[in-house]
């Protein structure tokens, strides 16, 4: 498993919340069309007959397209960031949606991610670090990917959300009416009832 950067400002226009809630990653470069469709031999020409793109920059282009098209692969890790966060992402399949437009803007390479959590920037290791401080378009980590550390972070983020969906919010006058009719049941002529309800109210004293 790879660990991947993308930057996320593109043309000048932030796309991380775009990124976080529509479930994708991309880059631009649209014209080009559907590069799984064209022999990677051809991607230069392709490039140079849609973009005026000066030779010393050419190579860079078609490094970067590579990289996304071909050597990410499905369960890689992504990692996008702003201000304040680092967002780790799984990624799937390369695919090119034009179904918007292929303006210049456009980011129509794309590959759907499965987000699995955000780590506070104070809290990322130098060598993640680094990786995000890359201007690349996309950086690839040069390190195994346990150097990363991200692991445990995914792991609190998974049980804070897990606790927050379980956790229900119930208002003090519900409580008090709740703990009145098992005040009521323990004058029940029903054992079990009596048993239950004495058994609920201790629970609740003890939180």
């Amino acid at each position: 498993m790879n660990l991947f950067h993308i930057q996320s400002t593109i043309h000048g226009i932030d796309r991380t919340a775009t990124f976080l809630e529509d479930n994708f990653v991309g880059i631009d470069w649209p014209a080009t069309g559907d590069l799984e469709q064209v022999p990677a031999e051809e991607w230069k020409e392709q490039i140079v007959q849609h973009y005026a793109i000066r030779e010393s920059e050419l190579s860079r282009v078609v490094g970067t397209l590579q990289t996304f098209v071909n050597i990410m692969q499905d369960g890689d890790n992504v990692l996008i960031h702003d201000d304040e966060w680092a967002y780790v992402g799984d990624v799937g399949d390369y695919f090119y949606d034009n179904s918007t437009s292929i303006g210049e803007d456009s980011i129509c390479h794309r590959r759907g991610v499965t987000w699995l959590g955000r780590i506070p920037l104070t809290a990322i290791n130098d060598k993640v670090r680094a990786l995000i401080s890359d201007t690349s378009i996309i950086s690839t980590f040069g390190h195994p990917r346990s150097q990363a550390q991200l692991d445990p972070w995914l792991s609190r983020t998974h049980e804070t959300e897990t606790t927050d969906r379980n956790s229900v919010s119930v208002d003090d006058v519900t409580v008090r009416e709740a703990l009145e009719v098992l005040k009521d049941a323990l004058h029940s002529e029903d054992v079990d009832i009596r048993i239950r309800a004495a058994t609920a109210i201790l629970q609740f004293a003890k939180k």
